[in-house]
Order: C-alpha cells, then structure tokens, then sequence
C-alpha cells in the first residue's frame, strides 16, 4: 500500500491534497486562543470562536454525506469547502474582529465536515479488498498534515507578525482546491440513491439509541483535547512565559503521542485488553493529564501530561470510532459513521466555549476539574454502551434484517466473526484502519 503511494501519481495527488487540507483546518488551532487572550478579548468570547468549528460540523456532516449520496459528485462539495477558508481568513487579517474570526473558524469547520467524502472517493483508486488499507494510508495525512500546520504556523508568528498566520488556511486552501481539478472522480455503475431513501435511512439511524449512547460517550472523550489541548493549555503556557515555539511543541508533543496510541490499539491494546477496557483505561489517563497540568508550573511536567492527553485520547477515542459501526448493515455504515461524527462533533464545539466561561468567570483550574469530572462518568458508563452495541446484533438477528458487520468482519470481508460480548469485553482480533484512524 504504501507502494502504491509513492509509484502512483493520482495516489499522490489526492494524499498531498489531503494533506494540505489538515494543514487548512488546524494550522492556527495551537496558536489563536492564547493570541487572542493577550491582545484582550474576553475569555467567553474566545470560547466561542474556537467552538466555532465545531458547531458547523455539527450542522453540516450529516446532512452533507446524504446529499454527496444523492447528488453522486463528492468533489464538487470538497471544491465548495475550499472556498470559504480563503475567504474567510483573509477578511479577519484585514478586520480581525470577533465576528470575522466567529466565520473564519466556522468556515474551517465547514471545510471539516467534508472529510468522509476524501475517504469514499480515496478508496476508489483500490480494489475492494484493499480499501481498509487505503483509509489507513490516507489517515496519515491528518498527523502529517497538522504537524506541518503547527510547524508552519509557528514559523511565521514567531519570526513576522503574530496575525500573518491566518495566511496559512487559506494558502493551504487554495493550493489544495487547484490540485483537486486533477482529481479523477470514479462513479459506481448502480443508480445513485433517491433522496428519499437517503432520509429513510438516516431516520433508521436517527431512531438507534446505541449509536447516540456511544456518540455521547465520544462527545466527552473529544470535548477534553478541543478543550484543553486548544483552548486552556495555550493560554495556560503563555501565562509561564511560552512563546510560539512551545506552543507548536505543546500541540505537537499531543499529535505525536495520539497516532502512535492509535497505531497500538489494534496491534496491541485490542489484543491484550479488549475494546472496553482499552477505552477505559484512555478515559482514566485522561482524567490524569487534566487535572495534573494546572497543579503544575515545571513545564517538563506540562509536556509529559501533554503527552499523555494525546495517548490518551488516542486509546479512548478509537474504541469510540469501533464501537460506532460494528454490527451494522453494510450499507448503512456510511451513514451511522455521519451521524456519529455528526454527535461528537458537539463536544468540539462545547469544550472551548465552556473553558471560556469557566476562565471568564472562575478560573483556569476549574475548567481542568470539570473535564476530569465528565470523564470519570464516561468511563463508569462506557461498558454500558459497549453492551448497548452487543444488543444491536441480537436485535437484527430477532428483525431478520440484513447480514450486519461485526468487528473482525468490518476488518476483513472473507472472515465472517460474530461480535458477542466476550469481543467486547475481552481482547479481539484487530479492526478496521478507518477505526484506528480516529
């Protein structure tokens, strides 16, 4: 696979594009919220801004992978993304109010929603039997891609003016929207689904409690790094004297240490420890790395709890993405994963804008307390929800629906294995990349 990106150029194409599109949505992540705070806009108001993000996905995800379904075009949706990004990022350079950054980080977050359909139209450059391969290859774009942004990003705050970094969007933006007019886009024989299909089939997904029981449980897990990792741990290291690079390095210590958590979840967690048990453990780390950083002024310290927030969440939040899927109807995976995203993607945009508020009007230390909180009740329920998920095989198995994919199953096609509660509570077989992918 890795072959495949290297000697074949659509391949490469279509990895860069999805590299500068990371590089587009989280470049200035690391960077704005502590940006903000010195140049003396209230902590509630940048809460919302760096919420902002995550509460257009939150409108957008779902609804845009039924309508790409219907309309069979995904890169015409990719293109459009693009687009709000280089405008936006400019106007708040010129302007950087609250309300510029409000739309330039929702036009980031709009941009985000699109990332389902690189990895449809990814696959369709592999045969069939290697498309989890080819998620797991595209999936590397995100950490690279991050990486670069916090490098670039930084660079350019430290060494010219703090603000030319809102540049690095829509630069970004606007190479990778070039390079997508040479994207060839594959379109499969079958007539595309009706738009009323498309809605009966959300409505079926709307209706499964498990999905939102594991998409609640993620909301938690993915509320601590958008609310710590980009809103409170910035602002707390400017206010020991950090500057842009430490801020780079702070973001990235985390990035590091979250894909090499996933690289071992399947290879060694799920094998050893099971999926609950696995997420279990990330949850409790997280309650760790949370309430340890502001007892704290050692910044060696600070980066070791870094690390572990990013390990952490790497462990919790990819037994999430599993759990989310399995023993489900083939074709309807799809649209699970879209409304799923579509839930957690509330906990991108509640984690910054509560920290706001708790640093508005309380403390810093506060907002570290809560998050240690949530997650202590996240890891009391989540063998609940694993349970929860046990109990859609027997419920279509009592509807004769069709055959649904389990965990092995969704992993590889030609070894059918039935999810059953010794799976889930106790080690597996290794899963889907897309899962390890996060």
């Amino acid at each position: 696979m890795f072959r495949a990106l290297f000697s074949r150029s659509e391949v490469r194409l279509f990895f860069t594009i999805s590299v500068l599109f990371f590089i587009c949505i989280h470049s200035i992540d690391a960077f704005l919220a502590p940006m903000l705070i010195s140049e003396g806009m209230q902590p509630e108001v940048v809460g919302m801004i760096m919420g902002a993000s995550g509460l257009a996905t939150l409108f957008i995800r779902f609804p845009i992978g039924i309508l790409s379904d219907v309309v069979k075009s995904r890169k015409i949706f990719i293109q459009f993304s693009l687009l709000l990004p280089m405008v936006t990022w400019p106007i708040a350079y010129l302007e950087p109010t609250a309300m510029t950054l409000y739309l330039a980080k929702a036009a980031d977050g709009f941009t985000a929603a699109t990332w389902v359909l690189y990895n449809i139209l990814f696959i369709r450059y592999f045969d069939k039997k290697d498309a989890p391969a080819a998620v797991a290859l595209l999936a590397l774009a995100g950490p690279l891609g991050v990486f670069l942004g916090n490098c670039i990003g930084g660079a350019l705050i430290h060494f010219f003016d703090k603000n030319i970094g809102y540049f690095v969007s829509s630069v970004s933006a606007l190479l990778a929207l070039i390079l997508t007019f040479r994207i060839k886009e594959f379109h499969d024989a079958a007539r595309a689904p009706t738009l009323k299909a498309c809605i009966n089939s959300a409505k079926r997904q709307l209706a499964d409690s498990s999905v939102w029981f594991i998409g609640l449980l993620a909301t938690i897990v993915i509320l601590v790094p958008f609310a710590t990792r980009d809103t409170l741990t910035p602002i707390y290291a400017q206010q020991l004297g950090a500057k842009a690079g430490i801020l780079t390095l702070l973001s990235n210590i985390h990035l590091i240490f979250y894909a090499l958590a996933i690289a071992m979840c399947s290879s060694v967690f799920y094998k050893r420890l099971g999926l609950v048990k696995t997420a279990v453990i990330g949850i409790i780390l997280q309650v760790i790395s949370s309430i340890g950083i502001p007892f704290t002024s050692n910044m060696y310290l600070i980066y070791f709890l870094q690390a572990m927030a990013g390990f952490s969440f790497g462990m919790a939040f990819a037994v999430f993405m599993s759990l989310s899927v399995v023993n489900t109807v083939e074709d309807e995976q799809s649209t699970r994963m879209g409304l799923f995203q579509t839930i957690y993607s509330v906990g991108m945009f509640v984690g910054p804008v509560a920290m706001g508020l708790m640093l508005q009007h309380i403390n810093l230390s506060s907002g570290y307390l809560m998050i240690g909180a949530l997650c202590v009740i996240a890891a009391f329920l989540t063998p609940m929800a694993a349970r929860s998920v046990e109990q859609r095989q027997i419920k279509a198995a009592q509807k004769s629906l069709p055959k649904v994919s389990s965990a092995q199953e969704y992993a590889n096609k030609n070894q059918p294995v039935n999810l059953t509660r010794s799976h889930l509570f106790n080690p597996i077989h290794p899963i889907h990349p897309r899962c390890r992918a996060g």
